[in-house]
């Protein structure tokens, strides 16, 4: 199966996107030169009436993704261009986005596992990393039952943890995380394919390609349908995408697998 789609695509927009040509005219050529049919922008955004943002989202308030969306379809592009955004929850059950900030987005990146933001996102009891592998599990959870993603975005990537990611995701039955993507299954909530799930030595990334295979065999076996994301905040990173090639032959991806949100009519 070929990949066609890559729908977590940070613009300059984003702070923690430093490239200034990041933008929609760089990004679109060179997603077409790469033979991609369909991508979509999502930048950070925190839009919410009950909590406040951390200094990271302070102007993250959707201005942006709203201008960007105007002038994407302002135009033909010669490739699809859908525009959403990736939000956040600090807590199962308390999230960086609106119903009515959701409606006006072509869809909805949601992150569940972004503990990295220790003064912000709640954090696990303790070290261990059973304590970790339950964190996430209620996170994972509480993002699939509430409806504000379309797809989940790294899930079970535990940001700030990741010498834990091992052991952290063993500690987790197949069959709690059958349940688990069961919820996400049921929802329609697209499960990502993202490239922190490469081990990668210059980012310090030193885990087993065992642990998110699993998690993504058992994800397929619930029924969930997954969605390509390179997460690029340059346009080299765009390439990212070609790396995905592993999970598609190791878990058996068919066109059928892919979630509605990221399908190509000729996607086979």
């Amino acid at each position: 199966m070929r990949i066609l789609s890559d729908l977590h695509i940070h613009t300059s927009a984003s702070p923690c996107c430093h490239d200034k040509e990041q933008t929609i005219e760089n990004i679109t050529e060179a997603t077409k030169n790469m033979g991609l049919k369909k991508i979509g922008f999502a930048d950070h955004v925190w839009v919410s009436d009950m909590y406040k943002p951390s200094g990271f989202y302070n102007k993250q308030s959707g201005e942006e993704h709203l201008k960007l969306k105007e002038i994407a379809q302002s135009r033909d592009w010669g490739i699809e261009v859908l525009v959403g955004c990736e939000a956040d929850m600090i807590a199962p059950g308390k999230f960086g986005i609106t119903d009515d900030f959701k409606r006006q987005m072509d869809y909805v990146l949601l992150s569940s596992d972004h503990f990295h933001m220790k003064d912000f996102v709640e954090q696990p009891e303790n070290s261990d990393s059973r304590t970790l592998g339950r964190h996430m599990l209620k996170f994972f959870i509480s993002a699939a039952e509430s409806g504000m993603g379309d797809i989940l975005a790294h899930p079970f990537f535990p940001y700030g943890f990741i010498d834990m990611y091992d052991t952290a995701m063993a500690s987790i039955s197949d069959a709690e995380l059958f349940d688990a993507c069961a919820v996400a299954a049921a929802k329609n909530t697209g499960i990502e394919i993202n490239p922190c799930y490469l081990p990668n030595a210059a980012k310090n990334r030193f885990f087993s390609i065992e642990t998110p295979v699993r998690f993504l065999a058992i994800a397929k076996e619930a029924g969930c349908k997954f969605t390509f994301g390179s997460d690029a905040h340059g346009i080299k990173e765009l390439e990212a995408v070609k790396d995905f090639q592993y999970f598609i032959d190791a878990l058996g991806l068919q066109a059928k697998d892919i979630h509605d949100m990221a399908n190509i009519a000729d996607q086979n």
